[in-house]
């Protein structure tokens, strides 16, 4: 019997069973390698990351001191070159107390500071803290002040050391930053300057890592500052004064993981170790599971196999009948799959989606009917038989007085109005022309209510391009007029403004009438932001512009209401920035 004629179930065991024995063997083999290579380079990457975090942080500190200096040097200088000291150091009180808060004041900022101390060349102390002015008779002798003595100005940093003058506790161990101060007007000496840093401020940069840190000054075989004592200088010795940044050390069959970052500074080197062991500690249990898996899957692969037919052909069947059915408009059939794998929850998704569809068109057809009646709705605001008889009655009254140039004003502005209002068919037109139709309407309701309102309108000709629905200013005007004026007892004002935000254009039709209560403004809005309430509110126009709204923009998009009483109301018109519309 040749491969051609063995059976489906016969030729995917032959096939198959190669194909997932043989990869998983070198898998096994190479994931090993390079899984123990990807976990040394992530390990050396994320420690040498680490390193050049925290010495950034180092030179932070040593800045910040630097920085401090500078600014006491000029603080000490204005003091002293001021109208009060003419630039004269002397025992004045007021100078001491004045040199005395810059001190402590820049230790106030500055919050890794420890103290700060200014000697003067007469040599008075002046100290951010009390105590450092024990054994303040030793500083004129020390190293520290001979060698600022014979600086330019420039900022000296001295070794961390135990000392017992210039610092508050003798057993501390202080980082200085030394700084000969000038006059700058006069270029004398004024003093000498001592910033200190403790130890501990390294130390609590370095606690609490994964790794094991060190700060060590190579060049002064000084170990600065440790929160662990697992790195051993003799181990080390040797890679601080090599060009590596960073490298594995093996001794004793442990391997160590090493790197390094210099802070030039100082002439400092920050130092970082960790166990590679720890890391690659998994790797047996990795190959432990391959081989469970491998197994595992030869069985898995022949049982599988003998099922597959059964399993997966008769389904796959029913699936390809059902989805002829669907493709011939039948959206009322269902598929009936009993299990929930894959093929039962792409079966569900089917029913799910044949019934979207189906929704989807009774939607559409629904939206359609709505958009035709709102289409409808917009004709009616548009004809307004009351309007136009109350104009056309003006215009009458106003021909009677012999007021034919005011007659011939108002139907020019009617003229307009209504040609405005059918913008040749279009049902959208830009917020520059619903502006035009808005103000032709407002100037006609001028002349009939003259002392009842005002209005002015502020919107941005940038904007006056965006889209807009026809005729939706106008029924938020008439509202204003005939709600929002008709108890109120002085001159009303109607402002139109719009604003820009972050994810919309909105344009604002501000009264300052009788206004609502928040019940009542809460109901509106929520008549205004649901199109399927079909609650009836006092201003069909105002709900017909928020849901032809949404007709035209989206959901998102419409009418809402911000009002209070007796104060005013503010109908928002919220439309997307760019003005497109499906």
């Amino acid at each position: 019997m040749t491969f051609k004629d063995l059976s489906i179930k016969r030729k995917i065991i032959y096939l198959y069973l190669p194909l997932a024995i043989i990869p998983m063997i070198l898998f096994a083999g190479i994931s090993m390698k390079f899984y123990e290579s990807a976990i040394i380079k992530r390990s050396l990457s994320s420690m040498s990351d680490n390193n050049v975090l925290i010495s950034d942080r180092i030179d932070g500190i040593i800045s910040e001191a630097e920085g401090s200096a500078t600014l006491l040097t000029i603080s000490i200088n204005r003091l002293l070159n001021s109208d009060a000291f003419h630039g004269m150091l002397s025992n004045d009180i007021k100078l001491y107390n004045l040199i005395s808060n810059e001190l402590a004041y820049a230790k106030l900022i500055y919050k890794t500071i420890d103290s700060i101390g200014f000697i003067d060349i007469d040599g008075r102390l002046y100290y951010s803290d009390y105590e450092l002015q024990n054994g303040r008779n030793a500083i004129t002798d020390s190293k520290m002040y001979e060698i600022l003595m014979a600086t330019t100005g420039n900022s000296v940093w001295f070794e961390l050391s135990n000392r017992d003058y210039l610092t508050k506790d003798p057993d501390q161990k202080m980082l200085t930053l030394g700084k000969k101060v000038w006059n700058i007007n006069t270029g004398a000496t004024i003093g000498y300057l001592f910033v200190n840093i403790d130890e501990q401020v390294f130390t609590d940069l370095i606690k609490g890592q994964l790794a094991d840190y060190i700060v060590y000054n190579v060049g002064h075989q000084q170990l600065i500052s440790t929160a662990e004592d697992g790195v051993s200088n003799v181990k080390v010795a040797p890679f601080l004064s090599s060009a590596a940044t960073s490298d594995i050390l093996s001794t004793g069959g442990e391997r160590t993981l090493i790197s390094k970052v210099h802070i030039d500074k100082l002439g400092w080197t920050l130092l970082s170790k960790a166990d590679l062991n720890l890391f690659t500690q998994d790797l047996a249990n990795i190959i432990l599971l391959i081989i469970i898996m491998l197994i595992t899957i030869i069985l898995l692969e022949i049982t599988m196999t003998l099922a597959l037919n059964r399993l997966i052909t008769n389904p796959i069947m029913k699936l390809k009948n059902g989805v002829e059915e669907i493709s011939k408009g039948n959206f009322d059939f269902r598929f009936k799959m009993k299990t929930n794998d894959e093929i039962g929850l792409f079966a569900m998704s089917f029913n799910h989606m044949s019934a979207q569809i189906k929704k989807l068109l009774f939607d559409v057809e629904r939206e359609e009917k709505k958009k035709r009646e709102y289409e409808l709705a917009l004709i009616q605001q548009q004809i307004k038989p009351h309007f136009l008889y109350n104009t056309l009655d003006i215009i009458l009254k106003l021909s009677q007085l012999g007021q034919e140039r005011k007659a011939q004003k108002v139907t020019r502005r009617l003229a307009d109005y209504y040609r405005n209002s059918l913008s040749g068919g279009a049902d959208v037109i830009s917020v520059k022309n619903e502006l035009k139709i808005t103000l032709d309407y407002l100037e006609l309701q001028k002349l009939r209510y003259s002392d009842v309102f005002d209005y002015r309108i502020e919107v941005s000709e940038l904007m006056e391009s965006i889209m807009i629905p026809k005729l939706s200013l106008q029924p938020i005007v008439e509202n204003a007029i005939e709600h929002g004026f008709k108890y109120l007892s002085e001159t009303g004002l109607i402002r139109i403004y719009d604003e820009m935000h972050e994810d919309a254009y909105e344009i604002i039709v501000e009264d300052n009438g009788v206004g609502m209560s928040e019940e009542l403004m809460n109901k509106l809005n929520q008549v205004l932001s649901d199109p399927s309430d079909h609650q009836t509110i006092k201003s069909f126009g105002i709900k017909n512009v928020s849901h032809r709204m949404k007709l035209f923009f989206g959901h998102e998009y419409g009418v809402y209401i911000v009002s209070k009483a007796g104060v005013g109301t503010e109908i928002r018109i919220k439309l997307p920035k760019d003005g497109q519309y499906d």
